[in-house]
C-alpha cells in the first residue's frame, strides 16, 4: 500500500468520524436509542465522499504523497 493511499484512508475515516461525532453532539440530548442514525450516517458518509474526492483531486495537482490541496 502506498503512502498516498494510507494518508487518504486516514483522512477519509477521520472526516467520517468527526462528522458523525459533531452530528451526535449537536443532537439535543444524545441517546443511542433515539438518535436518528440514518441521518447521521448519511451526513457523515457524504462528508467522507467529499473528502475522498478532494484527496483524489489533490493527487493530480499537488504533492503525489499528500491527499491535500493545500501545500
Amino acid at each position: 500500500m502506498t503512502v498516498f493511499a494510507k494518508r487518504l484512508g486516514a483522512k477519509t475515516l477521520g472526516v467520517f468520524v468527526a462528522t458523525l461525532t459533531a452530528v451526535a453532539v449537536a443532537d439535543d440530548a444524545f441517546n443511542v436509542l433515539t438518535f436518528n442514525w440514518s441521518t447521521g450516517l448519511t451526513v457523515s458518509g457524504s462528508a467522507a465522499v467529499l473528502a475522498l474526492l478532494e484527496g483524489l483531486t489533490a493527487r493530480f495537482s499537488g504533492d503525489k504523497d499528500r491527499p491535500n490541496l493545500s501545500r
